[in-house]
């Protein structure tokens, strides 16, 4: 009789549980909901967004009124919601040297516009204007107005200046060079009226009727700190200096006064 009993345990352990129904939710269904009422949420506020103010942040090269401009010109939309997610899309080039912009939503109906520039490398004397290069030496803008922190950049040979493209001259990396030299000598505020490029890519500085022969590209970043002084010594005089000799080790400049 134990035996039995023991058996029927055994047997009653043994006994499997009826496998539970496994729910399934359907995620796709769920997801596509809540992106359509997503859509429709934004499209109800949008609905009542039209922008009525467009403000202009901070600009260095460019005037606000030219910016507003141009910002109601390209990729423009009359509503606060759909500006911002397609500024987030895609942006147009709202001028050439704009590299990109933000918008900032401050209320249903007001924008604040924030750019980002991009720096002119220098510019050329072309057909009585100037024109504006960037680092990689594009020509984008011409215009009848200079920018005092744009140096003036002469000596390049080139047989036609075609805008929007990119100007022809030999030696490909003197764009990057300029840029180099313009950054450092507005860095350092020295007073330099033009950059006049040699054929084997060197620059000589021209500050009034003083010339900076570089001599090589080498120790810009030493040699053009050192410029203020060693012009505000030779002010009101007239001739070259040299910094052939002129490194991080030895400072020696070489000044050769006109006619002598």
């Amino acid at each position: 009789m134990k035996e039995k009993d023991e058996k029927k345990v055994i047997r009653m352990s043994e006994r499997k549980e009826p496998e539970k129904r496994k729910i399934h939710i359907p995620v796709k269904r769920i997801l596509i909901g809540l992106i359509l009422c997503l859509i429709l949420a934004i499209g109800g506020i949008a609905a009542f967004c039209p922008i009525k103010t467009i403000r202009i942040a901070d600009v260095d090269d460019y005037t606000k009124a030219e910016v507003k401009q141009a910002v109601k010109k390209k990729g423009y939309v009359n509503n606060t919601v759909a500006y911002f997610l397609l500024s987030k899309i895609k942006q147009p080039e709202l001028l050439p040297f704009i590299e990109s912009y933000d918008v900032e939503i401050n209320g249903p109906n007001t924008v604040t516009i924030h750019i980002n520039e991009k720096k002119r490398a220098g510019c050329l004397l072309y057909n009585g204007k100037y024109v504006y290069f960037d680092k990689n030496g594009y020509a984008l803008e011409s215009s009848q107005k200079k920018f005092d922190d744009v140096p003036l950049v002469t000596g390049l040979k080139f047989e036609k200046l075609v805008m929007q493209e990119k100007i022809p001259v030999k030696k490909k990396n003197v764009f990057s060079f300029i840029l180099e030299l313009a950054t450092t000598i507005g860095k350092y505020n020295i007073p330099i009226d033009q950059i006049y490029m040699e054929d084997d890519g060197t620059a000589l500085l021209i500050s009034g009727d003083i010339t900076v022969d570089l001599c090589d590209n080498e120790n810009i970043d030493i040699k053009i700190p050192e410029l203020a002084g060693i012009l505000k010594k030779l002010k009101g005089k007239s001739g070259t200096v040299d910094m052939r000799y002129f490194d991080e080790y030895q400072k020696i400049t070489i000044f050769q006064p006109k006619n002598s």
